[in-house]
Parts: structure tokens; C-alpha cells; sequence
């Protein structure tokens, strides 16, 4: 088994080497995925005049380099939420946009154990791709290029990872336009995993990125600040709001990425399935090793608090 400060070696097998850490593919005309896999997914999306990158990951490697160098202009940013997966990298850029109710837990100090509590879940990720790759090359040929767990960057220290507080240049509300040029991007505040959560639509091509709101593995709702009612809320405004106008919904987490309009209503249907006491629940932990009870549905699940909730992320 791996230790932490080992992980950067880790290779799979000769048949499979060491790839970049960003997984970085076209999803659609002028918007790229430019994904940390097993990790968290980010968004540049591409204007004539400017460009946005929704999210920057967790900030163990240099995103504003590669997302400068798809877009070919300067790039802003764009946080779906404060949390420290989707802004670890925001210390790289100038220009930070996040919903006003986020703006002040954005600039605070991570909690204490945060850091290395997450670098010990990307060790246990790491320990478990191994063993989770041979059954695939043996059994079920799933895994792809691009759906690959990568160890750390050479370079990158886990026991020196740390998350840096950043200061938002630009404060969002719901139904602002971003503004790119021959494109625009329209913010949805939806609030559910954190007040501040938000997803954007691409109306004109229609396109939802559904931040930390929609999601192909578990959804989050166990934090400190997750209100289970608002999500049954904002899924459900989504739904009325969108269901006719967005073909494709791209998500922050999983594998999964790109998905049907249709996963946008079980969402929906099953938070309100939650509010209802509709539901069976299985005992599971969360990525920080915190009990949560897991509700499960055909292409996601949603963990909520188990005896006390989660910290906040």
C-alpha cells in the first residue's frame, strides 16, 4: 500500500502511464472539460471577447495555465460555491466571481484538519483505483483515458497541502448575465448543498453547468450548512424553469459528466421524495469519513446527516 508522500510515483501498469493531471477534452463548441478525475470537474467556457472558468479545482496544480492556453485570452473566474474543491485554485486569478452569499466564506480560513483530511481520502482513492482497474481490465472495460485516477503531481507534497482563502473581484446574483462576447451565461442561485450555490445556463446553446446542485454520485447535503428543503426547492425550480430548453447538463463531480436533461427531473423527484419521508436509507461515510445515510436512485444518490452533520467543506 502507498504511503501519502509516495503517491507520486504511483504508476498502474506499463499498459497504462502516467497522464497529466488535468484531463482536458472539448464537450461542446468552445467549452472544455478541463477535469482533476476522481477529484472534481471544471468548466472553461469560451467567448469572442472573454472567457470564464467555472470552478478551479483543488489547486494542487497550475488550471490558469491550461485554461489560458485553450481560451487564448485572459480568464475569469467563476465559483459555483465556496467550497474549497471548486476554488483551490482562485489564488492563480484576479478576476473571482461568486454569489454574494459566499463571498465571506470564501475569504476565511479553511476549517482545521480540512487539508490533510481530504489528502488522506486521495490516498485511500489512490489505494483503491488499483485494485478497482484490475477487476475492470478483467471483467467490465469500462474505464476510458479520460476517466483515468491519476497520482499527484509530480512536485505536489500532500502533508504541505494547503487551502488558501481568496477575495471575489465581482458579486453574483440570480439572473445575472455574464457577458462573453458572442455568448452568455445566466446565473441560477440554488441554494441546497450551500447558500451560495449556483448553476449557469448557456440558454442559447442549451447547455446547464449544474455546479454542486445536480450530480451523477452522491449528492451532498449533509454539511453544516446543506438544507435538504432548499435543494427539494432549487432542483424543482430547474425543473419548471429549464425542462424544455436544456438538452445537456454537465456536473462537478464523478465520472459522468455529461448528461441528459433528464437527470436534472429524478433529481427533483427525488428530493422531494427526501422532504417526504418517501425514502430508504443505507448507512454510508462521505469523502471525509463523516456517517451520513445514503438515499439511493437509478443515476444518483443523496447523502444526508446521519447522528450530527458534516463540517462545512
Amino acid at each position: 500500500m502507498a504511503r501519502i508522500t509516495d503517491v507520486a510515483e504511483v504508476d498502474w501498469t506499463s499498459a497504462h502511464p502516467k497522464r497529466e493531471w488535468f484531463e482536458v477534452r472539448q464537450l461542446d463548441q468552445d467549452v472544455y472539460l478541463i477535469a482533476e478525475p476522481g477529484h472534481v470537474n471544471n468548466f472553461l467556457i469560451v467567448g469572442s471577447e472573454r472567457a470564464v472558468l467555472l470552478d478551479t479545482g483543488l489547486g494542487v496544480a497550475n488550471i490558469r495555465s491550461v485554461a489560458e492556453g485553450l481560451a487564448g485570452k485572459p480568464v475569469s473566474v467563476i465559483n459555483s460555491h465556496y467550497h474549497f474543491d471548486h476554488t483551490g485554485g482562485n489564488r492563480l486569478f484576479d478576476d473571482i466571481a461568486i454569489h454574494r452569499l459566499g463571498a465571506q466564506q470564501l475569504a476565511q480560513a479553511a476549517p482545521e484538519g480540512l487539508a490533510s483530511g481530504y489528502m488522506a481520502y486521495t490516498r485511500n482513492l489512490i489505494d483503491a483505483w488499483a485494485g478497482y482497474k484490475a477487476l475492470d481490465d478483467t471483467y467490465f472495460h469500462l474505464v476510458s483515458g479520460d476517466t483515468l485516477i491519476r497520482p499527484l503531481p509530480a512536485g505536489f507534497h500532500p502533508e504541505n497541502y494547503e487551502i488558501v482563502p481568496s477575495q471575489a473581484t465581482r458579486l453574483l446574483d440570480d439572473g445575472d448575465v455574464v457577458d462573453l462576447g458572442d455568448r452568455s451565461l445566466r446565473v441560477l442561485h440554488t441554494p441546497g448543498h450551500s447558500p451560495d450555490s449556483i448553476c449557469l445556463v448557456d440558454d442559447a446553446r442549451g447547455l446547464l453547468f449544474g455546479g454542486d446542485t445536480l450530480n451523477t454520485g452522491p449528492i451532498y447535503a449533509q454539511l453544516e450548512d446543506s438544507d435538504v428543503e432548499a435543494f427539494a426547492l432549487s432542483t424543482e425550480r430547474l425543473v419548471t424553469d429549464l425542462r424544455h430548453s436544456v438538452q445537456r447538463i454537465f456536473v462537478c463531480h464523478f465520472m459522468r459528466v455529461d448528461n441528459g436533461a433528464e437527470l436534472m427531473q429524478e433529481i427533483a423527484e427525488g428530493f422531494q421524495r427526501i422532504v417526504n419521508g418517501d425514502v430508504t436509507y443505507r448507512d454510508n461515510r462521505d469523502c471525509l469519513d463523516y456517517p451520513v445515510r445514503e438515499a439511493c436512485f437509478e443515476h444518483h444518490s443523496v447523502f444526508v446527516a446521519g447522528a450530527t452533520p458534516g463540517p462545512r467543506v
